[in-house]
């Protein structure tokens, strides 16, 4: 990546002038927040749709199902019924892992009657897991090009998928990945574009210099709390970044550089988030290990990692003589692929909530808690000679008592995803700066 490409502030701009300009821009990007409300009404049901059709038999038509609610602004969201009024100093987050779509998916996806895509049903099965959260992330790895739509290698899905992804609850994507350029400038553009007229907020690649100038800092409000949020890629498959567009690359300084601009908007808390590592590993590597140690190093409270393709350990960290904790996860696996080797059949949602407190002195603080993580399976299942994909959540699956039923082989699959995962996840747990629970 050119070296102007990693545009910096102006060095005789005053904290005060960057603050008021990222105000404009947290107030912009405040407008487009989605809030999580109910839905399905029936989630049970919905989650066994599909799954055990006899061949030739067809779901029915989603188009026919409600539509989830409306986005609103974060700062608008209103209380749920089931709580008090005046909501505490928290934000809880949901963040999954990788949204691909391969050739297959795309095949399951298409409606011949109309020429179109439904992604919906894919996602539906997974609207559980996000219906109790304020924020819900995934990385989009695919690019919306409006035409040409292909699989590995170069990516470039329908606008739909993005639809299917938000009515399942997420409403935040990150878009830095080695997938970003596979489409060109043009569809690097055509992506944020479309994003930005569906309400969806995004962060990592940027349609100009200037909006990554004005939106460097993604800044997030709710409840009392400002979080900063940082995306990077390790790279882009060797593609150049072509002249006038920014994806944001893991570069040392740079990221040092935003971490700092950061804190001098008295954010309470900076989330990092980093496409990079081998794929195909169960453990971190060390650039993996370097990177995390300098982003915690200059002020990152959470580093989430994603590109593995396999799920990794996550850590709570906390420091001797530092009351508030870090929390770092290296890889979140897959959240939807066609992939299906041993560990890419699937990947993790980790939660984890934000609160705000006061520290022994008094003065305000941010505690991480909550943490813990759900898996999440790929199944397909084949009918009218095509393959249907879904995102189960694996507990609900091997929880008897749910009344929820999969074929004996795919079960299995989904048992043995689940026992691999869990045993990749304990690899720190006997350490004391780990802490591991699932839900």
């Amino acid at each position: 990546m050119r070296r102007s490409q990693h545009r910096q502030y102006a060095p005789d701009r005053s904290a005060t002038e960057e603050r008021n300009r990222i105000h404009m821009v947290k107030e912009t990007l405040g407008k487009n927040m989605m809030s999580i409300g109910p839905i399905m009404n029936a989630w049970a049901a919905t989650l066994a749709i599909a799954l055990l059709l006899p061949a030739g038999a067809s779901a029915e038509d989603p188009a026919s199902q409600p539509r989830p609610p409306l986005p609103q602004a974060a700062s608008a969201v209103p209380a749920s019924p089931a709580q008090p009024a005046t909501s505490p100093q928290e934000i809880k987050f949901a963040v999954a892992g990788d949204v691909m779509a391969h050739g297959w998916q795309l095949d399951g996806a298409h409606d011949e009657k109309c020429d179109c895509y439904d992604f919906k049903p894919v996602f539906a099965t997974a609207a559980p897991l996000f219906k109790d959260v304020d924020v819900a992330i995934a990385n989009l790895e695919t690019t919306l090009p409006g035409k040409n739509y292909s699989g590995y290698p170069a990516f470039g899905s329908p606008d739909s998928l993005v639809d299917a992804v938000t009515s399942a609850g997420i409403n935040l994507l990150t878009t830095a990945n080695n997938h970003c350029l596979d489409k060109g400038k043009d569809g690097l553009i055509r992506t944020l574009r479309v994003l930005d007229e569906k309400g969806i907020p995004h962060l990592g690649t940027y349609a100009s210099a200037k909006d990554q100038e004005n939106q460097r800092i993604f800044l997030l409000s709710r409840n009392g709390i400002t979080v900063a949020m940082l995306d990077y890629t390790y790279g882009t498959n060797g593609i150049p970044t072509p002249d006038g567009v920014v994806v944001n690359r893991i570069d040392k300084s740079q990221i040092s550089i935003d971490i700092a601009r950061a804190r001098e908007l008295h954010v309470d808390a900076v989330i990092v988030l980093f496409h990079f590592g081998k794929e195909y590993l169960n453990k971190p590597d060390a650039y993996q290990r370097d990177i995390v140690a300098h982003a915690l190093a200059s002020g990152a409270d959470i580093v989430l990692g994603g590109h593995p393709h396999h799920v990794q350990p996550y850590e709570l960290l906390r420091y001797p003589g530092q009351e508030k904790p870090r929390l770092v996860a290296y890889s979140l696996g897959n959240f939807v692929s066609a992939q299906r080797d041993r560990y890419t059949d699937g990947g993790m949602v980790l939660y984890f909530t934000l609160v705000k407190k006061q520290d022994a002195a008094g003065k305000p603080a941010i505690d991480i808690t909550d943490v813990h993580h759900k898996l999440v399976w790929i199944y397909i299942s084949h009918e009218n000679n095509r393959r249907n994909f879904h995102i189960l959540p694996v507990d609900s699956y091997l929880d008897p008592a749910s009344g929820l039923r999969l074929p004996a082989d795919a079960l299995a699959r989904m048992k043995s995803f689940h026992d691999d995962v869990e045993e990749v996840l304990s690899y720190n747990a006997s350490t004391a700066k780990t802490v591991m629970t699932q839900r």
